[in-house]
């Protein structure tokens, strides 16, 4: 994976610096990029209760959990046009199924693009995104062929019938 050169610079300096401290104190160089006072890995509980809630309280941020970084870095991406998969590999989805179940609803237009698709595929215009053509089809379409009388109306077949109310399958409803 690249990095970007300001991150890459920044845990070069930060490697850098963890290895003259440890030549200096005669210690092995610890396995953990961010480690606690004595070189052993950050306690999660500590992090969160001690650095992370002191921090957006003085940022005056409402608390949120920690692992909301997370989601958060993912709707970035996807907002800014980044490709579902390349948001997987960035957040180690074992599948691209998790990151779209999980982050697929946020794509832009992914909706809207759905819907033409299918309208280009059944050669039936349904407007999804055109709003001139949804304003002509209100001026054009009238009510001239329908009755509100139930004898005006054909019925439909008996296979339709059962999935309509009885309003219009024909039968005459009780006031």
């Amino acid at each position: 994976m690249d990095l970007p050169t300001p991150l890459a610079a920044a845990l070069e300096r930060r490697k850098s610096l963890q290895e003259a401290e440890a030549a200096i104190q005669g210690s092995d160089l610890a396995p953990w990029v961010f480690t606690n006072r004595v070189d052993k890995p950050i306690d999660a509980l500590n992090l969160v209760h001690r650095v992370w809630q002191p921090l957006l309280e003085k940022a005056g941020l409402r608390r949120i959990r920690f692992h909301d970084l997370r989601h958060t870095y993912a709707a970035v991406l996807i907002q800014r046009g980044e490709s579902l998969a390349y948001v997987k590999d960035q957040l180690g989805h074992h599948s691209i199924q998790v990151t779209v179940d999980l982050y697929g609803h946020l794509v832009p237009g992914a909706n809207r693009n759905a819907v033409d698709r299918l309208a280009a595929a059944t050669n039936c215009n349904l407007y999804a995104t055109d709003e001139e053509a949804r304003e002509e089809k209100r001026e054009v379409s009238s009510d001239e062929d329908w009755s509100r009388r139930w004898d005006l109306n054909p019925r439909p077949a008996d296979y339709e019938s059962a999935a309509l109310p009885l309003s219009y399958t024909g039968t005459r409803r009780s006031r």
